[in-house]
């Protein structure tokens, strides 16, 4: 009889663990949420696991009665949200349980085509907010890794070339600011057609006038032109390197949720004030 409940034990652990490997070939996201202690009575033991899907519904496995797993899968649910992975106790009345969620989420991409210092800056600002950053330059003196250590990838080379070489999908934001200029156009020409969420391009106003004639008598069609954004970034002001890759960094992610990229403040004292959700 043992044999037999650990046979079915097993087969249904297997079970989810190829859900969990299928989801995450697929490039799906998800948490596993994992005992590592509890106390009180009717105590559940470490070890024992459950797994979310991106929408934060049960894959498998449970943690205590039906309660109990219903507030784990909550917590599970506030991580894959806030796309963090922590340690958290959790009271369920007389039993306090200590989990582990580890939430495998999708790191957006950012392809940033240039090296120079203002895009040193916009690597920085995106590496802390978590993007997959690859660098794209000609420049073998300025693409180093000693100046982007945490970049996925560093491909020089012809631009046009190494672009055509890059996966790109509806989770892919580009930056395009080559040194003087010089592989702009070409760089634009090559992503245009693809399915990037975000497509940016730095220049003052005498280059956008200059890139917007260029792209028109290209006949392409109109929504190919409104997706592409010059000059590229938030009205926040500034001028300084860093400022610039601020602006660009904050319109990526307003594309990203849809968003105006307006102010939050509400001026009416009188409305009160919506009390933002807490991390944690």
């Amino acid at each position: 009889m043992r044999c037999e409940v650990r046979c079915e034990v097993s087969i249904m652990d297997a079970l989810t663990m190829r859900k969990i490997a299928e989801r995450l070939e697929a490039g799906e996201e998800l948490a596993m949420v994992t005992v590592i202690a509890s106390r009180g009575p009717g105590e559940v033991r470490p070890g024992t696991m459950m797994a979310l899907d991106q929408y934060g519904q049960i894959l498998g496995g449970s943690i205590g009665d039906a309660r109990t797993t219903e507030k784990m899968r909550q917590e599970g649910e506030k991580c894959l949200l806030k796309g963090i992975s922590r340690q958290v106790e959790v009271d369920c009345g007389a039993v306090g349980i200590e989990v582990f969620i580890n939430a495998v989420c999708r790191r957006d991409r950012l392809i940033i085509v240039g090296s120079g210092s203002l895009i040193l800056d916009l690597y920085q600002m995106a590496r802390i907010i978590g993007y997959d950053i690859t660098i794209i330059d000609n420049r073998s003196e300025t693409l180093t890794r000693e100046r982007f250590p945490d970049a996925g990838e560093l491909l020089l080379g012809d631009v046009v070339e190494q672009l055509q070489g890059c996966k790109i999908d509806e989770t892919t934001s580009i930056v395009i600011a080559s040194h003087h200029h010089e592989w702009d156009q070409a760089a634009l020409h090559a992503v245009i057609g693809s399915p990037a969420r975000y497509i940016g391009i730095l220049g003052n106003k005498r280059k956008v006038t200059a890139y917007f004639s260029q792209l028109n008598r290209l006949n392409l069609p109109e929504s190919s032109l409104d997706r592409v954004h010059i000059p590229v970034g938030l009205d926040l002001g500034g001028q300084k390197s860093a400022e610039i890759a601020l602006a660009v960094v904050a319109e990526m992610q307003a594309v990203k949720y849809g968003r105006p990229g307006g102010f939050l403040t509400i001026k009416n004292g009188t409305r009160g004030i919506e009390k933002r959700d807490e991390l944690f």
